[in-house]
Order: structure tokens, then sequence, then C-alpha cells
């Protein structure tokens, strides 16, 4: 035990603290270093990525060319070359170039989504305003709500779209189709509680069945007209577009389709990473997505009359039932990837103050971003339930797909421009040129918003529902955040001791000039966001800001009204003598009390709460910081870190308890 100046400090328990600072700021380097340093961990979370991630996009060749053709019951050779074109480049340009290679370098911490971009641009290292971060904040919340209503529609259309395979056996079968939809988004929901980790692993041998029976039919396909592959040419699209006119742009609606769980792909970063994304992505899903197309697009050439439902009609007769069966399993597991990426939306949220605060229950002891959240799951549950129940068929809600993805996409590529220019300082050139996506951004936004009264308006009413609750919540705390920065009180720790009289002054502090004698004796006001967040850690060091120094009284309390409290005799043994702090008398209590702190250098304004309206002080006096580490479980040898301001006889103590994000429970006699 070491004491200077009134400040005690446990070395000891300090060292460990700061190992395990150490070791906690530096997960995020374990996680992504593990991942390729440990090749058993990075195929895990490959294979387990295709079992959460690529499930959507995966599932899209159920419905992507009869939606394209459900205006066109007999499309030409041309225009089914034309449409596959628009498909397959769509899926090299955006999903591979734009996501695979750009967007998933924005992480924050690990995790992706709108809320990491959000979290760069309003973060420490932004060169934004704050007024354009207040703007940033919102946007993202909107992006946010957009994502969560996507996640409402696409269990219900990758689950239907499967179940649907049925009537092509027999009619008989069609009446079941929405009940065993029913049944299967339930179950879908339940098991989300056993995280995405395990799920991943169960569902990724599925998934490696599903893309190689997508790529062996496409290949089988393909060999019947191989004039398909002309469809590789990119202007083959191009002349799609310009022969097909008005046609073709509404068209462009269904080849939007192709992409679908874009975004929950970038919102699921978090959960694997991006090499391992990246990795599944390039090796299996992109050959046999866009084989499949292919082989779908030669069947049309042959046979415009099976457009109907051209992926059950392109597998072999004999092998119908076990297609469903297979396609039934896989639409269950696509709508995983939108569910796991809400999940880390939503944690990421509450973190940054844009959502009320939700149990989050991290499901894995190895990757900090495999988490679940009960309350949003059933809430998400209900909604596709509703939704299922009011289009009842996978071409209805083939309509109302797509709007709010389109806004979300295009939000993001806006944010990451942002991102590049204001917090990676990149050259305006580099950020036109990723703007070039924009465009196509805004084209397939234009083609689906034509959709609005079709259906799409109920995605873009979830997403207004939940963006009011976030915009609400985030607008409560900012008048909080106002409100306390102008009318509350708080004191830097070590001159606590100081201020209330506790430590004689002139001796504790003759070698402070009278310059730092005036300050240290007065109350401090400082700003709020500043004393009470995360960001006034001792660890990082930074300046304390808007500091104005005032004198501690009634009258300055707004207490007009109230009397001090009378001197109480010293000699009472239950009852000690207060102090005079400025006019302020306030009595020692004997006991203990403690008073749960965000900061690690301010007192909470709790406290400073009790000794304006109570006029009262503990005598000993512990404010408790909880604070979790990027690590699993940690060391109860590491639990605490204990500081002791002021004298033995009226201490004040400091005390930070940290906890790993693995451990739910919080147990106080620890301590």
């Amino acid at each position: 035990m070491v004491q200077s100046n009134g400040h005690t400090t446990n070395i000891i328990t300090h060292e460990k603290i700061k190992n395990s600072l150490s070791l906690s700021n530096n997960v995020e380097n374990t996680v992504k270093i593990s991942s390729y340093n440990n090749i058993r961990l990075y195929l895990s979370l490959t294979i387990s990525s295709l079992g959460i991630i690529f499930g959507d996009i995966g599932t899209s060749p159920l419905y992507v060319i009869r939606t394209i053709f459900a205006e066109n019951l007999h499309p030409t050779r041309e225009q089914c070359i034309g449409a596959v074109s628009l498909i397959i480049w769509n899926l090299i340009i955006i999903v591979t170039i734009k996501y695979g290679i750009f967007i998933l370098m924005a992480d924050n911490r690990g995790e992706g989504g709108t809320f990491a971009l959000c979290g760069l641009l309003t973060g420490e290292h932004s060169h934004l305003r704050t007024r354009a971060k207040h703007i940033i904040s919102i946007v993202s919340i909107f992006a946010a709500s957009l994502l969560i209503g996507d996640g409402a529609l696409t269990p219900a259309i990758s689950v239907l779209s499967a179940i649907e395979g049925l009537a092509t056996t027999s009619e008989s079968l069609t009446k079941w189709i929405l009940p065993v939809t029913i049944l299967i988004i339930i179950i879908l929901f339940f098991v989300q509680m056993f995280g995405s980790s395990k799920i991943g692993l169960t569902f990724a041998p599925i998934m490696i069945i599903w893309f190689i029976v997508l790529f062996s039919i496409g290949i089988w396909r393909i060999t019947f007209d191989p004039a398909i592959l002309r469809a590789f040419n990119p202007w083959e699209a191009i002349n799609y577009l310009i022969r097909e006119k008005q046609k073709g742009f509404i068209q462009i609606g269904g080849v939007f389709l192709s992409v679908t769980g874009l975004e929950a792909l970038y919102a699921d970063l978090g959960h694997f990473g991006r090499w391992p994304i990246r990795t599944s992505w390039l090796c299996i899903v992109l050959p046999s997505v866009m084989f499949n197309y292919l082989g779908q697009g030669a069947l049309i050439m042959q046979h415009p009359e099976l457009i109907k439902n051209p992926f059950y009609n392109a597998g072999p007769s004999w092998f119908r039932w076990p297609l469903i069966i297979l396609a039934t399993m896989a639409t269950i597991i696509a709508s995983q990837a939108i569910i796991t990426g809400v999940f880390s939306l939503i944690s990421q949220a509450a973190s940054l103050g844009y959502s009320p605060p939700l149990r989050v229950i991290h499901t894995s002891k190895k990757v900090i971003g495999q988490i679940y959240v009960p309350a949003i799951n059933w809430i998400i549950m209900l909604i596709t339930l509703t939704i299922t129940l009011y289009f009842r068929s996978s071409d209805h809600l083939a309509h109302a797909y797509g709007v709010t993805v389109c806004s979300d996409m295009l939000i993001t590529s806006i944010l990451y421009m942002f991102v590049m220019r204001y917090v990676w300082n990149n050259h305006w050139i580099r950020v036109i040129l990723f703007g070039i996506f924009l465009i196509f951004d805004i084209t397939f936004l234009s083609a689906n918003i034509i959709k609005f009264f079709e259906g799409a308006w109920v995605a873009l009413l979830i997403a207004i529902i939940f963006f009011l609750i976030g915009f609400s919540w985030y607008y409560g705390q900012t008048l909080l955040r106002q409100y306390l920065n102008c009318y509350a009180r708080t004191t830097t720790l070590p001159d606590l001791p100081i201020r209330l009289g506790f430590i004689n002054e002139t001796n504790q502090l003759s070698e402070i000039n009278k310059h730092e004698e005036f300050k240290r004796s007065r109350s401090l006001l400082i700003d709020y966001q500043t004393a009470s967040s995360d960001e006034d850690d001792d660890i990082k060091n930074k300046p304390i800001i808007n500091i104005h120094s005032s004198s501690l009284s009634i009258n300055n309390n707004h207490n007009d009204d109230e009397n001090p409290l009378p001197f109480i005799d010293e000699t009472d043994e239950n009852m000690f003598l207060k102090r005079p702090m400025d006019n302020l008398v306030f009595t020692v209590t004997p006991g203990l009390g403690i008073f749960l702190t965000t900061s690690t250098r301010h007192t909470p304004h709790v406290f400073e709460r009790v000794l304006e309206r109570i006029h009262a002080l503990p005598q000993v006096a512990i404010f408790l910081k909880l604070e979790y580490a990027r690590i699993p479980i940690v060391d109860i040898s590491h639990r605490l870190k204990i500081d002791k301001y002021g004298s033995d006889e009226r201490p004040f103590y400091h005390i930070m308890a940290r906890y790993g994000y693995s451990e739910h429970k919080i147990n106080l006699f620890d301590m």
C-alpha cells in the first residue's frame, strides 16, 4: 500500500488489473489473429458462416427467376440470357466487390452493421462536428430500423417459398403450406437461445449439401443448352435493359432479390470475422448460386412453360421430394442471417444509447459477437407470424420485400463514404470512386419503390415503428445529458477529501501553488458526458474539458427553502460532526454507502445529490464501477481495482469491478 497526497492505491491489485486491462484491450486482436493462426478455428468460423450468413443468398434461387418473369410467362432465349446476366453481375459487383472487399473493411471493434459505421463516425477519431454526429446517429437509427423491418419479412418469404414446393407434387397438399410454414417459423425462433455458434455448426452441413446440390443441378442443366454461358458477358445485361426499356427497369426489382441478406452479412461481421466470410463466399456460395441461376436459365430457354417454378423443375423428377425437404431446411437456415444480424444491431444500439437497455446473452466463450437478445427474438417472431398470415404466399411477399433492404444499402454506402473521408482521411478521389456504387443502389431502390402499394408499405411501417422507439430514446438521452451538463455537480476523486475538509489542505498541499490550491478547494462543474462516460477512463488519459469552478453552497444548489442541519455534538457515538463546506453543513453517519458510477475519476451525480438534498455522508463511501471486459471470464485475482482516497478515519474508495462478457450473474459478495 502506497499513500501520496491522500491517495492510496493497492499496488498488487493495480498490477493484476493492469494485466487484465491489457488482455481486454487486445481481445479484438486475439479474435482476429486467432482466426488466421489457428486453422481449426478459421475453418470452424468459415463453415459456421455458411449456416448463418449465406442461407438467405443461398436460397434466393428458389424464387428470383420466377419473380423476374412474373409478368412474362413465355420469355425468349435472349430475355433469359439477359436476365441471368443481370443476376450474375449483380452478385459480382454488389456482393463480391462492394461488400466483400470494401464494406467489410469498416468494423468497429470487430462489429459490423450500420451502428458500426455510426460508432466510427461519432467516435474520437472522427473529424465531424457535433451537429453532424447527431445527424449521423439519427440516420443510423433509421437504417437499423429498416434492417429490422427486413428481418421480419425474410423468414416468412424464405420458408413459404420452400414449402410451396409441395404444390408441385400434389394439389391436395396446398392446404398444408401455411400451417407447416407457421410451425417451422416458431421452431426457428425457439432455437435461437442456443446461440449462433451451435446453430451454425448444426446447420452448416445441411448448407454444404444444399450448395453442392445447387451447383450440381446448375451444371447438369447447362449441358443441355450451353448458350446460357453468354450471360457472363456484361454486355448481355446492359443490352437487356436497353432492349426491354420500362419492363427491364421493373424487373430490376426482381434481380435485386438475388442479393437479399446482404446487409445481414455485414451486420453479422462480429459473429465470424471478415476473412471467414470472404472465404466461404468466394469458394462455396458464389459458384453454387451462380451456376444454379445459369442452369435455371438454360431450362427456361428450352422449356419456357416451366417458368412458374423453374427451381424445382430444373432438378430431375426423381429428386423432387428430396429437393423439397432440403430446400425447406435451407430456407429455415436462410432466416438465421437476418435474425443474428438484428441481434447484433440491437446490442450495438443499446451500447451507443440508441435503444432502451435490453438483456443480451453471449452464447460463445470464443467469439464476443455471438449474442442472443430474447426480447427482440420474440417480438420479431410475432411480427413474422402476422406477416405470414397476412400475405399467405411468397409471390405476394416478394412485392413487399426489397424496399427496406435497398434503402439500407443506400444509407450504408453513404455512411461508408463518410468513414472513408472523415475517419480514415482518404482522398476525395477515392471517396468519389466508391460513390459509383451509389448508382446501383439508387437504381435498385427506384425499381423497388414502385411496389410500395403492393405490399412494401408493410416493411416500411415496421421500420418506422422501430425508428420512433430508437429516436425517442436517443432524444431523451440527449436531453438528459444536456440537463445534467447544466445542473449536475461533480468533483474529482483526489480532490474530494480536501473539499469535504477531511484532509488538512495546508499540510497535504504545501508544494502546490496558490492557484492550484484554490481550484482544488472548490467544487467542479464539468461536462456530464466527460465525467460520467467511459471516455474519461484513467487508462485513456483524456483531458477534462469544460471545467468551471463554482462555489458549492445551498443557495447555488437551488435549496433556498432548506435549512442546514444543526451541528451535532462530536462526542455522539452514533453521529459524527459534519464540517461546513462553503456554507453547506452535512452530517457524517455511521455505516457504509455504495454509489454506482460510470466514471473512474469523478464522483457520481447521485452522491452529490445526497450531499445537497439529505445533507448526510456515510462514514465509509464506496464508488463502484462495473465494467465488462472483451474476454469471456475475468480471473477473480484480476477482478477488482481498488483506489483509496482520504484518511483512514474518513476513507473514500473507488472500486472497479471487471467481469467477462459471458459472466451473466454478478455476485456482490465476491467483492
